[in-house]
């Protein structure tokens, strides 16, 4: 098997609470409210051997949204998944990203970003 022809992911996935809402919108849709959002984050690595620790990741990760419950304002879901790509982006460069931010576990963003060496 020609090791040059895989391609290599790792992956880890968190949840956080998100309240948000715009008062410019019509009720119901523009009230505050809060979803259980998954975070899903996925980034190419170039070998098999833990060349990115999935702890460690997971952990810078959670750490973007410490704590339990975040209020975002009208933001939604693309634009919390870009500014989440900017730090990890920052963090590990010259990969590849697709991260997902799904409500409730039924609907949602992704985004990728393909910068890898």
């Amino acid at each position: 098997m020609e090791q040059s022809k895989i391609n290599r992911w790792v992956e880890v996935s968190f949840q956080r609470d998100l309240v948000h809402g715009d008062k410019n919108v019509e009720v119901p849709i523009g009230q505050q409210h809060r979803h259980r959002v998954t975070f899903s984050v996925r980034v190419n690595v170039h070998h098999a051997d833990r060349e990115i620790e999935y702890f460690a990741l997971r952990k810078f990760c959670m750490e973007l949204w410490s704590g339990d419950t975040h209020q975002v304002g009208d933001a939604s879901l693309e634009a919390i998944a870009e500014s989440m790509l900017g730090q990890l982006v920052a963090e590990y460069p010259n990969r590849n990203w697709e991260l997902r931010v799904l409500e409730d576990a039924e609907n949602g963003a992704v985004i990728q970003y393909a910068d890898a060496a």
